[in-house]
């Protein structure tokens, strides 16, 4: 659907920061997105929730749609699991802090 690359801040210490990692949007709303990854610890920092299990990580992204420019949303995970395809991968859902207007004014992914 679309391109995105995301990096994972820490819930619990926002210093903590992975390096960005590659993804694929599977579904996508001017309130959230879900994202198929092949990785849910870059770096070690968990893509779902801290090492105590209690505070949602935050995700900051750029979604690349072809033919239109990069946006760039940020919010927190609210839920993962394994993915059906590719095998090893796994799915994420994220709620952007703010509705995204360029998603709402008809961005269309091809």
């Amino acid at each position: 659907m679309a391109t995105v690359i995301f990096t994972v801040q820490s819930g619990r210490d926002p210093s903590k920061v992975s390096s960005p990692v590659t993804g694929t949007v599977k579904d996508l709303s001017p309130l959230g997105m879900s994202v198929v990854t092949p990785k849910i610890a870059p770096d070690g920092i968990h893509i779902m929730y801290d090492t105590l299990m209690t505070t949602h990580n935050r995700i900051d992204a750029t979604v690349f749609v072809e033919g239109d420019p990069p946006v760039r949303v940020s919010g927190r995970v609210v839920w993962f699991r394994g993915a059906d395809e590719p095998k090893g991968a796994y799915i994420f859902g994220m709620k952007f802090d703010k509705s995204k207007g360029e998603f709402e004014e008809g961005l269309s992914l091809r």
